[in-house]
């Protein structure tokens, strides 16, 4: 395994391998005076990696621990890791095999907080010779400090005559990488803007223009018109609400899980099952870890003023609390001896027969019951009774 540097990077940089003490893993640590990529953090390693197929095909020459540190600073981990998962390649069949040798690794991956750089599907190896299919197995992570920094991942150089296409990382500063803020059209000075738009004038349309000479004039009135308007729209800030454990990791994790989620709806075979399932697994621990590491850091930037915020995340909600009763100690016992005390339960009484003798009226005869009866069809419905009619 080599590296090379070129000389104009050596000359602001000092740059010194570092050995796992393992075969075929090698590390570069970069380190310099000033901060680097307009951070804090004065040290950059990167962990170069080729992990190869052992006696059991379960496990691989070199293991998750070894590749994924717990480090304070920046790390950029890459190399052919010959492992296959639905993360990397979710259009790709896998055997249990390949499942069950990459699951340590994307455990390890979510658990130290990295996050994967491959475009899920973006083939990385295309075999020269054989029947073997193409593959991505060469894999570049990130860890949170250096994830910000990550402003590209291409394949786009050209070939080098290996079935392994050459790949590009490129690193910006935090400040190249953010987004502008949003204009908050919903707080725009539409009173203060009225009389302006009224009195805008767009420039003059050229004479005889050409299609491009339209469409810079298009274009330039069409940008003045919106850097009006945003000059009167505030722009849009971070919301109270917003989570502050949030990272784009997990935000990659939540797409890739959502994907094999509809997935494994939409084929339900136990393939996808299985990729969903995994894919699941991951994204909750990483949320799990990411939480602990927010926890972490809060409590030790606590200060005077944050301790009881502290104090009420540790320890949770208070329980709530009821006024007591005699005789009530649960909130269920409470509510039963107020019940019975303003709505006490009414007196039972058996309901009036249905016919009623009349001390004026003779009782009826069986001849009568028979006619009255013969008018009713045998077919009809019975009464409360349940007797039908042909009885």
């Amino acid at each position: 395994m080599a590296a090379y540097v070129h000389m104009s990077f050596l000359s602001n940089y000092t740059v010194l391998p570092k050995f796992k003490g393992v075969d075929d893993v090698l590390a570069l640590d970069v380190s310099s005076i000033e901060p680097l990529f307009g951070t804090d953090f004065h040290s950059f390693r990167i962990i170069n990696a080729y992990s190869t197929n052992t006696a059991d095909h379960r496990v691989h020459s070199v293991q998750p621990e070894v590749l994924f540190p717990d480090l304070g600073f920046t790390v950029l981990v890459l190399g052919d890791l010959n492992i296959h998962n639905p993360l990397s390649d979710p259009l790709r069949h896998f055997s249990q095999r390949e499942i069950s040798s990459s699951t340590p690794y994307f455990e390890k991956v979510a658990e130290a907080g990295f996050a994967l750089l491959n475009p899920p599907g973006e083939y990385t190896r295309f075999p020269l010779v054989g029947k073997a299919r193409p593959s991505v197995i060469d894999l570049a992570f990130a860890n949170p400090p250096l994830l910000p920094l990550i402003r590209s991942w291409e394949v786009s150089l050209p070939s080098t005559g290996s079935d392994h296409v050459p790949i590009t990382i490129t690193l910006a500063a935090p400040s190249l990488n953010q987004k502008p803020p949003r204009p908050h059209w919903a707080d725009t000075d539409w009173e203060t803007l009225d009389p302006i738009i009224k009195g805008f004038r767009i420039p003059a349309v050229p004479s005889c223009p050409t299609p491009p000479q339209l469409d810079e004039w298009m274009s330039q009135s069409l940008d003045r018109l919106v850097a009006l308007l945003k000059e009167h729209t505030p722009v849009s800030r971070p919301s109270h609400y917003s989570i502050p454990w949030w990272t784009p990791h997990l935000s990659t994790l939540h797409r890739e899980y959502h994907k094999a989620a509809r997935a494994a709806r939409k084929h339900d075979t136990p393939h996808m099952r299985e990729v969903a399932g995994t894919s699941k697994a991951g994204y909750f621990k990483a949320i799990k870890t990411a939480k602990n590491k927010h926890w972490s850091s809060f409590l030790l930037a606590a200060t005077p003023q944050s301790l009881w915020t502290a104090k009420r995340f540790a320890y949770g909600r208070a329980q709530p609390r009821f006024p007591s009763l005699p005789g009530a100690e649960t909130p269920q016992q409470m509510n039963n001896i107020l019940l019975d005390h303003f709505f006490p339960p009414k007196e039972l009484f058996s309901p009036p027969p249905r016919l009623r003798p009349h001390k004026s009226v003779p009782a009826l005869t069986m001849e009568e019951i028979a006619a009255a009866l013969s008018k009713c069809s045998p077919t009809s419905a019975p009464g409360p009774d349940g007797i039908p009619y042909s009885t």
